[in-house]
């Protein structure tokens, strides 16, 4: 009795803390929202030709328009996310968000050299006046970051999130607070800026004290990653085995953390915050962090970037793919097969294009979790694949044929600049995603092929999973006065009614719904609309996987909320 006592709380609290961190993935999409096109423009700059004084003011201007952003993401994610996390999405908030941001980006450095001026992490051995001089200097915060010092501690990703996170709170829960005539001024919406302007003073000597360590510990581990994963001149067979190895090993956790909507929280920390190199035309001592950057800016002899990106271009482009084909080709009648094909063409050709693979995963994932982990193995194999070869790419959304191309000209660029000879030069070739992919999509299909088959998986067009005809959306139209389309209605009577629904939120793939009651939720009624899948992240929180139509289906809800169904 004890035992199922007890648990019953547990589980209470991991189901509140995975709906937590399933709205933290949700709401870093806004600032996440604006990378690509970001990218691409840093991609399209570093190839315009400089030839005449027209070319180089467009290439500035190209490349400043990028760049711009990825400079000033700390302010960009913190006024994102005190937007995205408020309950009425209210400019107020993000405005504080801003605010907020800029206390901690000069407070918190400025703290931290108060609190921690004196402190020694160790001993370092410099060589000065042309190595005639070797002198020793004591190792502190100020020491290791050096001239990231105010960059690292102040103008971080990770500080953003928190603060506007506070932020979001502070408005969600003060925001129709009445104060005293005398004070009738700052009451309401008011209020919210003067206290974040406490509260942002209050969180930043507190992270003062703390974030530091934080910081070192990613100093740490970004140097082990950097030493271990060496490329060009300096490269050896093992850095490139352990740089495989990193690949597939964070390949394969990625895709074990699609199902909870999770994926996006480690990513930030690899892509945003890990590592840092010297940045491609910036000034001395000028560094970009995270993996992303490192590759799309930073310099390009000797450059690690791409280790957390190239590994996942044969599988979205070429594996899940080849898995739908397998989908089609166990289906269990010729009608069944075309009905695959109709649904799930379009999204084979989303995930070889762009990238985005989830209206894919959420197929089978239910179906079968074992074909889900054999799909997350193969991941991280493939991944490793691409890392034994040396191959370096990026993105700027996700790893499909667009960023592909884009980022040949930089893949292309590490391999000139950085001393590639013989084996190294041929194999690191970004032209080599082809053939591995091809072998990819081969293990895809005949891996999948013989497990639906052998298991008698009910994948689309099989068993449980065959496609139904669409019914009562006709109905709908000719019975209902209101705008909003079939499939909006379907979805809305499929979480239960516009009573049921408490928060309508998605993200770039997902519709991402808070309800009252988790038993009135209809999965049947909700993939009859067209959904790809239903995740329910705990007894409230459910996430319909939708596809790249995500958004502009839950602004179409949005905008008729409380019209007849």
């Amino acid at each position: 009795m004890m035992t199922a006592t007890h648990s019953q709380p547990q589980q209470s609290f991991f189901k509140r803390i995975m709906q937590l961190l399933s709205k933290v993935g949700s709401t870093l999409m806004f600032p996440i929202a604006i990378l690509p096109v970001a990218a691409i423009l840093l991609r399209i700059g570093a190839e315009i030709p400089t030839a005449t004084a027209f070319a180089r003011v467009v290439q500035t201007i190209t490349i400043k328009g990028g760049g711009i952003v990825f400079d000033n993401l700390h302010l960009i994610f913190a006024v994102g996310l005190a937007f995205g996390f408020t309950k009425d999405k209210r400019g107020e908030a993000a405005f504080a968000g801003l605010i907020g941001v800029l206390i901690t980006t000069f407070l918190v450095p400025f703290l931290v050299k108060e609190i921690y001026g004196s402190i020694n992490l160790g001993e370092e051995i410099v060589v000065l006046n042309d190595k005639k001089e070797v002198v020793s200097r004591t190792l502190g915060f100020e020491a290791i970051f050096g001239g990231k010092f105010n960059a690292v501690l102040g103008q971080n990703i990770l500080t953003s999130i928190f603060v506007g996170a506070l932020v979001a709170w502070i408005y969600n829960k003060t925001n129709t607070v009445e104060l005293p005539k005398v004070l009738g001024f700052f009451s309401g919406k008011r209020l919210i800026p003067a206290l974040t302007i406490i509260a942002a003073t209050v969180f930043s000597i507190g992270w003062a004290i703390i974030f530091p360590w934080v910081a070192y510990v990613i100093y740490a581990i970004s140097k082990a990653l950097s030493d271990a994963t060496a490329v060009g001149e300096t490269a050896t067979i093992g850095t490139r085995f352990t740089r495989a190895s990193i690949m597939g090993v964070y390949g394969f956790i990625n895709r074990l953390l699609i199902p909870f909507g999770l994926h996006h929280i480690p990513n930030n920390l690899f892509w945003f915050q890990l590592g840092s190199w010297a940045k491609e035309g910036g000034q001395a001592g000028e560094t970009v962090n995270g993996d992303i950057f490192i590759f799309l800016s930073g310099v390009a002899k000797n450059n690690p970037g791409g280790i957390f990106q190239a590994g996942f271009f044969p599988m979205m482009m070429f594996g899940l793919p080849a898995l739908v084909v397998a989908f089609a080709y166990t289906a269990e009648s010729k009608e069944q097969k075309t009905k695959v094909i109709a649904l799930f063409g379009s999204a084979a050709l989303v995930s070889f294009l762009s990238g985005i693979t989830e209206p894919i995963e959420f197929a089978f994932l239910y179906a079968s979790p074992l074909l889900y982990f054999v799909h997350a193995v193969l991941t991280g194999i493939f991944a490793f694949i691409t890392g034994a070869f040396g191959i370096q790419l990026g993105f700027g959304f996700s790893a499909g044929l667009v960023d592909f191309i884009t980022s040949i000209p930089k893949s292309m660029a590490i391999i000139n600049e950085s001393g590639f000879t013989g084996a190294s030069r041929v194999f690191a070739n970004p032209a080599w995603i082809i053939p591995i992919g091809i072998l990819t999509a081969a293990t895809y299909f005949f891996v999948g092929k013989i497990l639906i088959t052998k298991l008698n998986l009910s994948t689309p067009g099989r068993g449980a999973g065959v496609i139904l005809q669409e019914e009562g959306q006709e109905e709908s139209q000719t019975t209902s006065s209101s705008q909003l389309s079939a499939k909006g209605k379907q979805i809305v009577k499929g979480f239960g009614g516009w009573d049921n629904i408490v928060e309508y939120n998605n993200c770039s793939t997902r519709l991402r719904y808070v309800v009252k009651d988790g038993s009135k939720v209809n999965e049947e009624e909700i993939k009859k609309a067209g959904a790809f899948g239903l995740a329910k992240m705990s007894d409230t929180s459910f996430q319909a996987i939708i596809g790249v139509e995500a958004e502009s289906l839950n602004n179409e809800i949005v905008s008729h909320i409380g019209e007849e169904l």
